[in-house]
């Protein structure tokens, strides 16, 4: 053999072990049934049907789990998937794609139907619903059929999911409000402060990832083509007084939101208030309410970002804090979140799953309502309510005003 064949030999030969080393760890973890070692993947566990831009009735026969931690090589996988996918400076919407698209391809996983062990919250078949998504630990052998990757579990627990830092850090803006609001003179001596949120597009909805997250919360990519102003906070007792002559809340205090007001009613304050002002006042559309909540970035609405900002009161359901008790969002928005609803314009529906350019859906009459917020610990930024006008007997109703920009 030749000095130069021989040197090219040895480095062929290089490469492949170097390539066999770096790809043991998971290989490993797909060795099929057949004498395989057990893994561990510890995800949101969910119905197949909740990560489908369009499901059949057939794919809610499946529960699918998206990893985000478990044995070494499913770690190192999505270790290797955010340093590759997730900017420090945070998501935006085509990041949020990509990165949502690996775990996707890279990271879920079918359960075997038949497992040992079966998999909780499981339905199938007439009136099904898709359960909650819910973070677990599957352990069982890892295959591929069909080109799908299965694990045949042979236990299946609840547990708690270390999500990477990247996903749980403050949302960080990628543009900003104007520095100068739009004020709104209500009476006299009572204005209200309303911020011009800039367009844009952004992820909404929960990636498939999250636990939990609901089919309510498909996460689509959502274009704002123009700019318009939000009031900074819900519109309180004080201020509906002014224009509508009286106080339907059963908790008064005149710097706490206004408490379930009728819908009928909300749509004829914005109207008036229109009048009064000579601006363009409506309800915000869900999807302009849950841009503003996000400050404008795709990031994965975890609740527990949002904590200081949540304006619960002490006394359940029962009432929520006087408006500013609360630290806003990084666009400034006050009390986005709280234990009541805030109903947007927008009638009782599943979002699409697919991308939207300026969603609107307006409600007409008294039906159920499309409602926003974080009213419960582990509910994301983008949960929703079909919300009536009794707060669904748990707890209320509290709403803000969209002033369109000329």
């Amino acid at each position: 053999m030749s000095r130069t064949r021989a040197i090219a030999w040895r480095l062929a030969l290089l490469i492949l072990i170097s390539g066999a080393f770096s790809t043991v760890g998971w290989a490993q973890e797909r060795t099929p049934a057949a004498g395989g070692e057990e893994v561990t993947v510890k995800g949101a566990l969910q119905c197949a049907g909740m990560v489908i831009p369009d499901p059949k009735p057939e794919d809610h026969n499946y529960m699918v789990i998206f990893a985000v931690d478990g044995s070494p090589g499913i770690a190192s996988r999505v270790k290797k998937i955010m340093d590759e996918f997730y900017p420090d400076k945070g998501l935006d919407a085509d990041a949020a794609v990509k990165l949502q698209d690996q775990f996707n391809a890279q990271l879920k996983f079918y359960i075997a139907p038949d497992s040992p062990a079966k998999p909780p919250g499981q339905n199938t078949g007439k009136g099904h619903y898709c359960s909650s998504a819910r973070a677990s630990a599957v352990t069982g052998i890892l295959y591929e059929k069909d080109g799908r990757k299965w694990i045949r579990a042979s236990r299946i627990e609840d547990t708690r999911l270390n999500y990477p830092e990247k996903m749980l850090a403050p949302d960080r803006p990628f543009a900003m409000p104007d520095k100068k609001p739009l004020i709104l003179q209500v009476g006299k001596n009572l204005s209200l402060t309303c911020i011009k949120v800039p367009a844009g597009r952004a992820m909404l909805g929960a990636p498939f990832y999250m636990a939990y997250r609901y089919q309510e919360e498909y996460p689509r990519p959502v274009t704002l083509t123009r700019p318009f102003y939000l009031s900074e906070i819900p519109i309180t007792q004080d201020v509906w007084e002014a224009v509508m002559g009286n106080n339907p809340s059963t908790v008064k205090n005149p710097s706490m939101p206004v408490q379930s007001p009728p819908f009928a009613e909300i749509d004829r304050f914005c109207q008036m208030l229109s009048e009064k002002t000579g601006r363009k006042v409506r309800l915000p559309s869900a999807a302009e309410w849950e841009y503003a909540a996000r400050a404008g970035t795709s990031n994965p609405g975890f609740p527990e970002k949002y904590r200081d900002q949540n304006s619960a009161g002490n006394e359940g359901w029962k009432s929520v804090l006087p408006v500013k008790s609360r630290k806003p969002n990084a666009w400034g928005f006050y009390d986005m979140f709280s234990c009541w609803w805030e109903v947007t314009g927008d009638r009782a529906m599943y979002p699409t799953r697919h991308p939207e350019v300026d969603p609107r859906y307006p409600a007409s009459g008294r039906g159920n309502r499309a409602a926003m917020g974080v009213v419960k610990e582990n509910w994301s930024v983008s949960i929703r309510e079909f919300e009536d006008e009794k707060g669904l007997g748990y707890t209320s109703n509290k709403f803000r005003i969209l002033v369109e920009a000329d």
